[in-house]
Formats: C-alpha cells, structure tokens, sequence
C-alpha cells in the first residue's frame, strides 16, 4: 500500500471557519452517520487519511461541500493507535507480544477531545450554536464544545 503524502498550505485555510470539539465513545463511522442524519449533511470518507509519517499515524477524515450554502463540512479523529516495537528483550518472532499500542493525539492542545468539525465559511456565530445544540443531542455524545480559532498548530487543519 501506498500512502500519499499531502503538502499543508496556512496561505490556503479561511479565517472564518468554526471548530467543533466532540468527545464521544461512539465509533468515528457510527457518528458522522449520526452527524448526517442529526445535521441534514452528507459526510463521506475521504479516500486517503490524514497520516503523519514521523508520527506513523494516520487519522479518519469526511467531508462535504454544501453548494447551497456554501459550506465546507471536514469531521476528523483527533486521536489514532499506532503499534510500536516494545523495548523488551524477549522479543518472539511468532507472535505480536512485542508491539505496544499507543495513542497519539492528531491537536496536542485538545487531548481529551475525540473528534471535531470543522465549518467553513459561516459569518453568523448563531449557526454554529445552534449546530452545536443538535449534536449536543446526539445519543452517545459526551460532551462537545466551541473550541478556539486561535490554535497553536493551525497549519494542522488544512487537507489538500
């Protein structure tokens, strides 16, 4: 498998986009199944996924283009296992006793935060609210929240 590698551009990303933090214990497919249904969009997988090779992480990603509207719609993972070798010295050939799962968190400063949203072009912050009240609805929601446009790694957000 060959994983394609993307070039991040902070020239190209809107100032006037709204994130959306998700804490959830629902399934990255069950909820934007419920975001869907719940907002009247149509998320769909993107092809590739968001993958850092440093990291060896790779990160679920939908989106939707509202032509109506004018919308961009991108929902992601914000947290992603990765195997790693285990430092331990019995090492087994035959089996996977020697890998360790580990977490990684795709924005450092939203650790507890499973998924976001991510709206484009809105000018009216009363949108946003009530967007966020319908997926405050959503059964197996946690907790979801406006979070900040002012994010340390910005250039994070932009998928080309």
């Amino acid at each position: 498998m060959v994983l394609k590698s993307r070039k991040l551009n902070v020239n190209q990303f809107p100032e006037n986009y709204h994130l959306i933090a998700i804490h959830s214990d629902l399934d990255e497919y069950r909820l934007a199944f419920f975001l869907n249904k719940k907002l009247n969009i149509n998320l769909k997988r993107k092809r590739d996924d968001i993958y850092f090779t440093d990291q060896n992480a790779s990160y679920s990603s939908y989106e939707f283009l509202d032509k109506v509207k004018f919308l961009k719609w991108i929902y992601f993972s914000n947290k992603s296992l990765v195997l790693e070798n285990s430092m331990d010295q019995n090492i087994n050939l035959f089996n996977n006793d020697n890998l360790v799962k580990n977490e990684t968190v795709f924005l450092s400063n939203y650790k507890f935060v499973d998924y976001f949203l991510i709206i484009e072009n809105i000018a009216d912050r009363t949108y946003v609210k009530k967007i966020l009240k319908k997926i405050s609805e959503i059964r197996g929601i946690i907790t979801s929240f406006i979070a900040e446009n002012k994010l340390d790694n910005k250039e994070n957000l932009i998928f080309s």
